[in-house]
């Protein structure tokens, strides 16, 4: 995808009112250039012959053009504020929802920090470049035309000194636009890294505060801040520096203008009011020249923002629905088929190499295993949040690929192991995946979830709001939210990806026997070192280094002298004693 076919994407539902913006920018432009002409129309043509009978005309002229200017000046900015809001709005919508279809793997290789630094400051500059700099270009372009056109027309000796100063600009500015791009490049790099940090701080404000390090954050921040300030400031140097050759190139070929200009009127070769148009139009035609090399510049710095956000829109989409995807009949069954798997997260560095499992309907599958041994990336692969590499993973039969992944994701709902809540109501949060949910549905679910008397104590109940983040909630109660977000959605299968590793016992205890009732009749895979929840599973898949070393249910894993399960299961019992213990 390349930058003209972005920018036409974004611009031809617009191109009318681009169009009459080009226009209306021409027309203010032509008309703001007439002054100098009606002033040589007074001095030679009614002061200097005494044509007194002209100057009515002369003033009227003089007086109806500014306030045609000024027409034409606010129609202008008024058509290009809203192109322009129009543009960044179209663009920021456009990388929002590819951001949203990028993988899980891109989103682990690039922070969000980055992220938001495109989604927001880089489609700002667009934003700048599509209406204020091309339009700046347009007007330039025109008074550099037509300045050029009357001065040629006055004095054609003269003109060749403006050319000799536009030449100037010319090289002028290729000597500075490429020093420009690449520290513009450097700077934003670096910014990327800055506003991650920072927002990862923000969010993490209470941990800095419980372990004092609002000093050594502060400090580190500093660090990263002046780095970004050098790289700015080299920045800025070189665009000053563009900008004060071009400012001396212009003053001293006004200056001998000035002079050769003089020396004309003085040889009878012009008179008064043409040397006054003449030295008008060569600031006219020279001003927009500086203005060129100045946008040009800040060119520069835009496209290097337009490549930064076609770099994520041509991101290749992983995970897409194939051509005639389909949806499964409902309701589905549940059934889960893991066929000779093969998956890696790094070339070279293979996790499954040939895994297959069974999970059947209805039934409860515990996944168990010290970290990393590919626990929670099954359950990753069941939802499509990456794709195998090898073999199949199939849904009632069906392989998921085959299926659209709405379909896939309203019969899979998935209760992650960090509770997520959005700002809003208690209700928008419960139906966040079934927003036409009735506020009984929202109840019974929050029932089902012992999340229910917290809400109803709330000022407004379900309709209380939720600060950022669900700060005004303890993590147990955030997360029996997520467990009534996921019942809300009536899934065939529930994955509970250490669901309740945030919740004190008894809470885990109470939602456990909660869960029972809702699980019935319905897959659920487990991903837990809670020894309750092992226990009751109805089969538990031991797993080490990607690979299944045991099957069976709890008594049967128990009896199997030396078999890690139950080195494990007695490893775990030892740590829940302490725990008990301390408490």
């Amino acid at each position: 995808m390349s930058r003209f076919q972005v920018l036409w994407a974004l611009l031809r539902p617009l191109r009318g009112r681009l169009l009459l913006a080009i226009i209306l920018t021409t027309t203010f432009t032509v008309f703001s250039l007439v002054p100098p002409l009606l002033m040589r129309f007074l001095m030679d043509r009614v002061v200097a012959p005494k044509q007194w009978g002209l100057l009515p005309l002369a003033i009227l002229l003089i007086v109806a053009v500014p306030i045609w200017n000024a027409y034409f000046a606010m129609m202008q900015r008024l058509i290009i504020g809203s192109l322009g809001q129009r543009v960044v709005a179209d663009l920021r919508i456009k990388l929002f929802r590819t951001v949203l279809d990028l993988s899980m793997r891109y989103h682990g290789e690039n922070g969000a920090g980055m992220i938001m630094s495109r989604l927001m400051g880089d489609v700002g500059v667009v934003q700048r470049m599509v209406t204020g700099e091309t339009l700046g270009i347009v007007s330039s372009l025109v008074a550099l035309v037509f300045c050029s056109a009357l001065v040629v027309s006055i004095n054609w000796q003269l003109s060749l000194i403006m050319a000799g100063m536009i030449a100037f600009y010319v090289i002028n500015y290729h000597r500075f636009s490429g020093r420009i791009r690449a520290a513009n490049l450097e700077l934003r790099e670096l910014m990327d890294d800055v506003t991650g940090q920072l927002q990862e701080r923000i969010a993490g404000v209470k941990l800095v505060k419980i372990y004092c390090r609002e000093k050594d954050e502060t400090d580190a921040f500093l660090v990263s801040t002046e780095s970004a300030l050098r790289f700015g400031m080299r920045s800025q140097l070189l665009a000053v520096s563009l900008s004060a050759s071009a400012r001396l190139i212009s003053n001293l070929g006004s200056t001998l203008i000035w002079c050769g200009s003089g020396w004309f009127v003085l040889q009878g070769q012009m008179t008064y009011g043409s040397l006054l148009a003449l030295n008008a139009y060569v600031s006219g035609a020279v001003s927009p020249a500086v203005n060129l090399t100045t946008v040009a510049g800040n060119l520069v710095e835009a496209l290097a923002s337009l490549d930064r956000v076609i770099e994520i829109l041509r991101q290749p989409i992983d995970i897409a629905d194939r051509p005639g995807a389909r949806e499964l009949p409902a309701p589905a069954r549940g059934e889960l088929e893991l066929k000779k798997i093969f998956f890696s997260y790094k070339p070279g560095e293979p996790l499954f190499q040939g895994l297959s499992l069974h999970i059947p309907a209805g039934k409860m599958t515990a996944l168990v295993g010290h970290t990393g041994c590919g626990k929670t990336t099954i359950t990753s692969l069941l939802t499509r949040m990456w794709d195998v590499q090898g073999g199949a993973i199939e849904l009632d039969g069906a392989d998921i690929r085959e299926l659209t992944q709405r379909c896939l994701r309203k019969q899979i709902a998935v209760v992650p192991q960090e509770p997520v809540v959005f700002e809003g109501t208690v209700f928008e949060n419960i139906a966040y995946a079934h927003p036409d949910a009735t506020l009984e549905e929202v109840e019974e679910a929050a029932r089902a979830a012992q999340i229910h008397d917290f809400i109803v104590r709330q000022p407004e109940g379900y309709r209380s709001a939720l600060g950022k983040g669900g700060i005004t909630m303890s993590v147990g109660q955030k997360q029996r939210l997520t467990i009534a977000r996921a019942i809300l959605n009536k899934p065939a299968v529930i994955i509970m990806d250490e669901a309740t590793s945030s919740l004190d016992t008894e809470s885990e205890l109470t939602i456990q026997e909660a869960m029972k009732t809702v699980l019935r009749g319905r897959t659920s895979v487990v991903v837990a070192h809670r020894l309750s929840t092992i226990v009751e599973a109805d089969r538990i898949v031991v797993m080490d280094h990607g690979e299944i070393i045991e099957l069976g249910t709890h008594q049967e894993l128990m009896e199997i002298e030396d078999g890690h399960y139950r080195q494990l299961y007695e490893e775990l019992r030892g740590k829940q004693r302490e725990e008990v213990a301390d408490a």
